[in-house]
This record gives C-alpha cells, structure tokens and sequence, in this order.
C-alpha cells in the first residue's frame, strides 16, 4: 500500500501580512510595505519576500523595471 505523506509549508506571520498587502493593494514595492509597518528592517523584509517567491508554488512574484521606460 503506497500512502502520501502530508506535510505543511507554515508562514511566519510578517509574511502573512506581505501577503494581505499584497491582496488589498496588488502591486507593492519593498519601501511601500516598510511604511504599511509589515517590518522595520528592510533586509529581513526582503528575506521574507524571497521565501514567498522561492517556493514550489511561488505564492509572489516580481516585475522588473528598468530605469527609464525607454531603455
């Protein structure tokens, strides 16, 4: 008998929040969320950021742009 063995990918509760932001606003950047008060520290906000997109099923994703929209 093959059985699968369950298992759950928990999130910590600033990314919780990332994630609420995100549903309510669509689009925001890093400086954006630091003022909603997700976190204080931009480099941990940015580590918690790279969790949500480094996952199997990415629950976010980025859009870059360049400098200038000519370029």
């Amino acid at each position: 008998m093959n059985t699968k063995r369950l298992f759950f990918l928990t999130l910590s509760p600033s990314q919780g929040k990332i994630l609420l932001a995100l549903g309510e606003f669509k689009f925001v950047t890093t400086g954006q969320l630091l003022k909603l008060g997700i976190m204080s520290d931009r480099a941990n906000l940015n580590k918690q950021i790279a969790e949500l997109r480094s996952r199997r099923n990415p629950l976010v994703n980025s859009i870059a742009f360049g400098t200038h929209p000519k370029f």
